[in-house]
């Protein structure tokens, strides 16, 4: 079909208008989420009753500033193999996310963290399966951490709770 020349300004302005909608809705500002509190992994036990047997986490953060966070996370993968793995950490917080990597341990290591108002979900990748990440064989930190507190955490070294300095 074959516009006519009166239909070409039409068209290039309604294109221009959607590129410009489009162009600016990508510099608006997404609702910051303050990621300071306390998380907890959510999972039922394997076994009901018995304990050790059903998978542990906790992630602790403190915002130190508009785009910056420390980080502990503990996660023990229960019985029978009883690992665990742990990181403390301060990232860059951007859009509600942040994503930790060990290039000292594993190049191939990234846990990302997204917030949103009810808690974090955390995703987990790394070539080494057995003990990616620098965690123990087999953890895997992967899932749904509900928030459970939006006060300032008493951070603490995973799994030995002594205080961080």
């Amino acid at each position: 079909m074959m516009l006519s020349f009166t239909m070409r300004p039409l068209i290039y302005q309604i294109f221009f208008s959607g590129w410009l909608l489009l162009s600016l809705t990508s510099f608006l500002p997404i609702h910051y989420i303050n990621p300071t509190g306390t998380y907890k992994f959510v999972h039922e036990p394997i076994k009901k009753g018995e304990m050790g047997y059903g998978l542990e986490g906790e992630i602790c953060v403190k915002r130190l500033s508009f785009n910056k966070i420390v980080i502990t996370l503990y996660f023990y993968n229960g019985l029978p193999s009883g690992h665990s793995g742990s990181l403390v950490d301060t990232v860059a917080y951007m859009k509600n996310t942040s994503v930790y990597t060990t290039p000292e341990w594993d190049k191939s290591c990234k846990i990302t963290f997204r917030l949103n108002q009810k808690g974090v979900i955390v995703d987990q990748k790394q070539n080494n399966l057995n003990d990616g990440c620098g965690f123990g064989q087999g953890v895997f930190v992967d899932g749904y951490y509900k928030k459970v507190s939006s006060k300032i955490p008493i951070l603490k070294e995973p799994g030995t709770d002594e205080p961080l300095k």
